[in-house]
């Protein structure tokens, strides 16, 4: 386990990868603020104190969940938010290939196997990192002053909204495993991830992700909504472990090249 634990300290401490996971949570919060912002100047009247939301509480609670729903809908934050996991995902898998690192790093006393799975935890973590702290920020510090009621406001439909984002990071995450150990360079891998992922908003198709995960989160809560439907577990879990089965055979059959 030392072993292993080592290999992963030495992915966490890169510090590309660190620079650009601070500056996607400052730019994901920024948005995420923006679009509650919006949501309170859309409100009759305004948003008001804190406390009107309070003495007013059926129309406070509808108010507040509309927000921190539209927080989590909010597809311009969706698609920075691959795009920035893109870019991870080519640091991870492919920059190293190109830079030279990995023939250091595959001399180790490491199987391919191993590599890939310590790889592959610190993507994922950077990737949910990247999607949930600027979400919990926003959310609590925006209302500070009725944070012990935010549960029972989203008890409604935040699991299910947190459950179908993430699926979203999944099905983004493992794109772009896949497409950054088959590109030939990191460059490619972005540019080539991204154009699979935008092309639920470029077809105009709601039926693919990630246009999918983006309506069905305006849904949560509602009567016909259930998160157990073939299309949500197909596209947000059966698809990614498919592709990240075939990441792992790819790594297994080939070299550092």
């Amino acid at each position: 386990m030392g072993r292993l634990y080592t290999l992963f300290k030495w992915e966490v401490e890169d510090v590309i990868k660190n620079v650009l996971l601070f500056f996607g949570i400052v730019l994901i919060g920024l948005a995420m603020k923006e679009s509650l912002m919006m949501v309170t100047q859309a409100s009759p009247g305004g948003f008001g104190l804190l406390t009107e939301i309070l003495r007013k509480w059926r129309y406070g609670t509808y108010l507040v969940a509309s927000s921190i729903n539209s927080e989590l809908a909010l597809s311009d934050v969706w698609y920075l938010m691959s795009f920035i996991i893109l870019l991870l995902g080519a640091l991870t898998f492919r920059y190293d290939r190109d830079s030279g690192v990995a023939f250091s790093v595959y001399s180790l006393p490491y199987s391919n196997t191993e590599i890939f799975a310590i790889k592959l935890l610190s993507f994922l973590m950077y990737s949910f990192l990247l999607a949930t702290v600027p979400f919990i920020y926003i959310t609590i510090t925006s209302y500070a002053s009725i944070s012990r009621h935010l549960l029972d406001i989203t008890s409604g439909f935040l699991w299910l909204a947190l459950i179908l984002l993430a699926f979203g990071i999944l099905y983004i995450t493992s794109i772009a495993t896949l497409v950054s150990l088959l590109s030939p360079n990191a460059f490619l891998a972005v540019i080539v991830g991204f154009a699979v992922i935008y092309a639920s908003k470029i077809l105009g198709m709601s039926g693919i992700p990630l246009q999918l995960f983006i309506d069905a989160i305006y849904r949560c809560g509602s009567s016909d909504f259930t998160i157990t439907a073939p299309n949500y577990l197909g596209w947000g879990l059966a698809l990614p472990l498919l592709l990240f089965a075939a990441s792992l055979l790819l790594v297994r059959r080939r070299d550092v090249a």
